[in-house]
């Protein structure tokens, strides 16, 4: 827009208003500035303000946003945000644009540094009239309905009473109503789009907007409007109940539309709505509310380190073939704006990943306690216990004529065959580069686990060394002499695939190479616990990138 305190950027800035911090409203934790509403009592006068968080985000590594302040009164909201905007711009990254956000600025600076430069910059601001002459118009706002409020509907169909119990919410307001339109996969046709409107013009102001789950919801409606509300919906497709419910499933357009795309997202979750459907009268109450969400790369465009389930898509090699593979990755947390992140536990054929809801659902209803949320579970029980769980699905199958796993949901076609070296031994050729990928892949595993028992330095550590000794097996492959020398190795893996470009990925160029490189070159410096927690990301990332450039190579060293 040309503005001088943006046009600096090194990328985007996206800020987020939450009116509470309990539920995942606004997702304030995953985002550059994050804002929840916040009152005050002082001298006996209420004061409006907001709790303010900076530099968090998803992609392929998470970031918590950070607190810089428990309350900012409303009139700081505006000067506040142009010093941080101004020091973003002038201290963020500007040349690696995998780096230029202010996540990773507040990370090299750290919290403290980073909120004394911006009340350093405060001061320097000029008074400006427009930070305040806003407050008194945003006071003077108020919703009105179109119709008067009424009575809580008689439901005459079992099909109506479902949709009342996941698509209506009450509003503070008595007589009226918050109505969730669910959308299957976040699709909507335009007709549907045009009747919707004509729908919210007929029942409120027009008071519709969109949700951070692929949804759209109706506010102001009068609650003796519902059964003719929902009719409307019904006739237009779009009285799917189970918003916000496990079924309501977020995923991101995967392979279908995106050229990032590895596994089939939308292929995967239309599978899974539809079987979780077809038994959603059976599922506990405490599964029907978990949150689902897939992404078809390591992104998360699809939000999968904020699920109670999350899945991001990668590619493993199965005798020999590439086959299509999903990161299971538990810990994370929706509620709360996003209140935690998840890791990943380890990936699965994109075929058997059903059966990995089916498992982690069934065991979650057998042994959780009382009122105890699954991120809890996942806690209490380990992820070390649920991965045993869930080994079974990631093997080949015991028939090697079995090609059920060789292709992914949605599309016919098997993934690319890779070629296989001729063994010296008669049996099946096993790959010596495949065991050592995945003896890397349980060292990350092994570093998630120490994170979380308190162990630091030994998740930072071992998170290291899984990146380095992924690389040697992928040295190995032009270079079966490399020695265990670190240099060495970096050495190897940069001038044969780095600096040849040959282990880039199309879109990220040589970031997953860079994670190993900076891991390597601050390996003996003091970190912290959020440091070795993002190491642990990028080393599984690597893992992931790894997996990918092998699948890609027709040479292999067998043993």
């Amino acid at each position: 827009m040309g503005h001088p305190d943006t046009q600096n950027f090194g990328r985007k800035f996206k800020p987020a208003f939450s009116g509470c911090s309990q539920h995942a409203c606004g997702l304030t934790n995953l985002h550059d500035l994050g804002l929840i509403a916040e009152e005050r009592v002082e001298d006996g006068k209420t004061k409006r303000g907001f709790q303010m968080f900076v530099g968090g985000g998803l992609g392929a590594v998470p970031y918590h946003a950070k607190l810089f302040d428990s309350f900012i009164p409303v009139e700081e909201l505006l000067p506040l945000s142009q010093a941080i905007a101004r020091v973003f711009a002038r201290l963020g990254e500007k040349k690696n644009r995998n780096r230029a956000r202010i996540k990773f600025l507040i990370q090299d600076l750290g919290i403290d540094k980073f909120k004394e430069l911006v009340l350093e910059e405060r001061k320097t601001l000029p008074f400006d009239p427009r930070w305040t002459g806003f407050i008194e118009e945003a006071e003077k706002f108020e919703e009105t309905p179109l119709r008067p409020g009424g009575e809580w509907p008689f439901a005459p169909s079992e099909a109506f009473q479902r949709w009342l119990n996941t698509n209506t919410r009450a509003q503070k307001q008595p007589g009226y109503v918050v109505v969730t339109v669910a959308l299957p996969l976040g699709d909507i046709t335009a007709n549907q789009l045009r009747s919707l409107a004509d729908i919210v013009r007929r029942f409120t102001k027009e008071t519709v907007r969109t949700t951070v789950e692929q949804n759209f919801v109706i506010r102001w409606v009068s609650q003796s409007d519902l059964p003719e509300l929902y009719n409307a919906l019904h006739t237009a497709g779009l009285g799917e109940p189970g918003a916000g419910a496990i079924v309501d499933i977020v995923t991101c357009p995967g392979t279908d539309t995106c050229k990032l795309g590895i596994s089939s997202s939308r292929g995967l979750a239309g599978e899974l709505r539809k079987r979780l459907l077809e038994k959603s009268f059976e599922l506990d109450e405490s599964v029907q509310h978990l949150h689902i969400k897939i992404s078809g790369c390591f992104n998360s465009c699809g939000q999968h380190h904020v699920a109670d389930l999350g899945f991001y898509g990668v590619s493993r090699k199965m005798a020999g073939f590439n086959v299509p593979h999903f990161q299971v990755v538990l810990g994370g947390e929706w509620e709360h704006n996003a209140g935690s992140y998840g890791l990943p536990v380890l990936a699965v054929p994109s075929k058997n990943i059903p059966q990995v809801v089916t498992r982690l659902t069934e065991r979650y209803v057998a042994d959780r306690t009382k009122g105890e949320t699954f991120k809890d579970f996942v806690k209490r029980i380990g992820k070390v216990e649920l991965k045993k769980a869930l080994e079974d699905l990631a093997r080949p199958p015991a028939d090697p004529s079995d090609r059920s796993l060789f292709s992914d949901w949605g599309d016919p076609r098997e993934y690319t065959l890779g070629d296989m070296g001729i063994g010296e031994c008669a049996g099946e050729v096993v790959s010596a580069i495949d065991f050592e990928l995945v003896a890397a892949e349980r060292e990350v595993f092994e570093a998630q686990v120490a994170l979380e028992s308190g162990a630091v330095e030994p998740a930072r550590k071992t998170a290291y060394l899984a990146m380095l000794h992924a690389s040697k097996a992928l040295v190995k492959l032009a270079n079966p002499r490399v020695s265990d020398d670190p240099e060495e190795i970096l050495r190897e893996f940069r001038t044969r695939y780095y600096d040849t470009q040959k282990f880039w990925d199309p879109f990220a160029g040589g970031k997953f190479a860079n994670y190993l490189f900076d891991a390597h070159q601050k390996r003996n410096e003091p970190h912290t616990p959020d440091y070795s927690r993002y190491l642990i990301d990028e080393a599984q990332l690597f893992l992931d990138a790894a997996h990918s450039f092998y699948g890609k190579l027709g040479t292999t060293i067998t043993v």
